[in-house]
């Protein structure tokens, strides 16, 4: 299986939403990076506008949005325990070394 068609783990896919006639930016949407690109949360710039966007179309003109500026980011973060939350406190453990 090529390597394009794998999901990579812990990246994300973002984008602006932007009409093709009038080349207004309506929102962002944000998913998961795999194959097919699947939205999974869309912002937009003016929450009355939601209608027009679910069938993804320009509030203004009507015309067809289109994902723009297309970024990959990396959003798996490691998930921090109270461990290393808390202070250390002295000097830090000498690492031990092979002879």
């Amino acid at each position: 299986m090529p390597d394009r068609t794998l999901p990579r783990s812990g990246w994300e896919v973002r984008a602006n939403l932007v009409c093709t006639l009038c080349a207004r930016t309506v929102g962002t949407a944000r998913g998961p990076n795999a194959q097919p690109v699947t939205m999974t949360s869309v912002r937009l710039v003016d929450a009355s506008h939601a209608e027009a966007v679910q069938r993804l179309r320009c509030p203004y003109c009507s015309g067809r949005l289109w994902l723009q500026d297309l970024e990959e980011i990396y959003v798996d973060r490691l998930a921090l325990t109270g461990e290393d939350l808390r202070p250390r406190r002295g000097r830090p453990r000498k690492a031990l070394r092979a002879s």
